[in-house]
């Protein structure tokens, strides 16, 4: 899947807090959504499981750039509860594949794939605009079992920071961009380089023992709201 980083336009006081069923609809768009319409949509709760889910950094990585991920992972942790361990590729378990490229070379990527796979890789790469992109396995869908999240090593430090931060928050089962009004990183003009107060909301709201794996998207969102109401009666940080 494609997630492609734009300058975000200043949005007003009164944009900025949403409306508890904006936010619940905007929340089920990110989860169950089909953003791309490639029939990747999703009717049940998925997320990672285990005890560790390892990541396999490779490509052209520097310790600059290996940082910036994993100060991104330790957030994510924070926020999920998910472990995370550092593998080499190829390792036999859930793990992430962080691939550093510069953008001429991500095509190639297609010929290590399965069909499926290698058309998105080889769509999402013909695409101009495209800055860095993922892909995730689910396996019975209730679970990730496996995901490839790769970067432009040619952006500015800015651009792959806020690559990561998106790409590494969408493969945890928050997988598409929908516009809102409100600071999120799953606005399609959004560059954020940190988690907006609801962005890290949907993270723990995912991550929450009351959204179980496989627990249909009706009954998702009815626990997210009550989780949403809550967290909207609280001042703002």
């Amino acid at each position: 899947m494609l997630a492609a980083c734009f300058h975000v336009f200043p949005a007003t006081a009164e944009e900025l807090t949403p409306k508890l069923d904006d936010l619940v609809k905007h929340f089920g768009q990110v989860l169950f959504g089909d953003e791309y319409g490639v029939s990747d949509k999703s009717a049940v709760v998925s997320k990672w499981r285990g005890e560790s889910v390892g990541i396999a950094v490779q490509g052209r990585q520097t310790k600059e750039l290996v940082d910036l991920a994993a100060k991104h992972v330790r957030g994510l942790t924070r926020l999920t509860g998910v472990q995370f361990k550092t593998v080499k590729p190829g390792h036999d378990g859930p793990n992430i594949d962080l691939i550093f490229l510069k953008r001429a070379e991500m095509a190639g990527l297609s010929k290590q794939l399965p069909p499926r796979e290698a058309k998105s890789v080889q769509t999402m790469t013909s695409d101009p605009t495209m800055v860095c992109f993922f892909l995730s396995w689910h396996k019975p869908e209730d679970t990730i079992v496996k995901a490839m999240v790769v970067v432009n090593v040619e952006r500015d430090a800015q651009g792959i920071d806020s690559c990561l931060l998106e790409e590494l928050t969408q493969v945890m089962g928050l997988p598409n961009d929908v516009d809102a009004y409100w600071p999120t990183l799953f606005n399609n003009l959004d560059r954020s380089q940190n988690w907006s107060r609801w962005d890290e909301l949907y993270l723990r709201t995912l991550y929450d023992d009351r959204l179980a794996p496989g627990m249909p998207a009706d009954k998702a969102l009815e626990q997210a709201r009550l989780m949403f109401a809550s967290e909207l009666s609280k001042p703002a940080q």
